[in-house]
C-alpha cells in the first residue's frame, strides 16, 4: 500500500467527481479508483464514501469492481493499522518480561523454580486426591 502511495501522484478529486457523472463506463471506473485510500489518502476516501457506495450499484461491472476494490483496500489498510497498534503494545510487554527474566540473580532464579515446582505439586495433589 505504501509503495503505491509513493509511486503515484495524488489524484485530481474534482476531475474524479465529474468523471463519475460521465456515461462512459471506463471513465467512471477510473474516477472511482481515484477515491482509493491507497492513492488519495484517508481524508479523500472518507469524504466521498457515499459516492463510492453509489458506484457499487452502477450498471457497469467494471465500475462496481473498482468500487469494491476501493472498499477492499480501505478494509485492508484499516486492519493492518489495527494489527500494528496491538502488536506494538504486545512487543513492549514481551520486552519487559524478557528483561526481567534475563537479569535475575541466581538466587531469584532458584526461588522461581522452587515456587513453580511447589505450585505443580499442590495442583497435582488437589486433582489426584480422592474424597473419602
Amino acid at each position: 500500500m505504501v509503495l503505491k502511495r509513493a509511486r503515484w501522484a495524488k489524484p485530481d478529486i474534482e476531475r474524479a467527481l465529474t468523471g463519475l457523472e460521465v456515461s462512459d463506463e471506463v471513465t467512471r471506473a477510473d474516477a472511482v479508483c481515484a477515491f482509493c485510500p491507497c492513492r488519495a489518502g484517508w481524508s479523500a476516501f472518507e469524504e466521498h464514501v457515499p459516492r463510492v457506495i453509489r458506484s457499487l450499484r452502477d450498471p457497469s461491472r467494471i465500475v462496481r469492481r473498482n468500487a469494491l476494490h476501493v472498499f477492499e483496500d480501505a478494509a485492508r489498510m484499516q486492519a493492518a493499522e489495527d494489527l500494528r497498534y496491538y502488536v506494538d503494545g504486545v512487543e513492549e510487554k514481551i520486552g519487559e518480561k524478557r528483561a526481567c527474566a534475563r537479569y535475575r540473580s541466581m538466587e531469584q532464579r532458584f526461588e522461581a523454580i522452587k515456587e513453580k515446582r511447589s505450585r505443580k505439586l499442590k495442583k497435582r495433589s488437589r486433582t489426584h486426591s480422592l474424597p473419602q
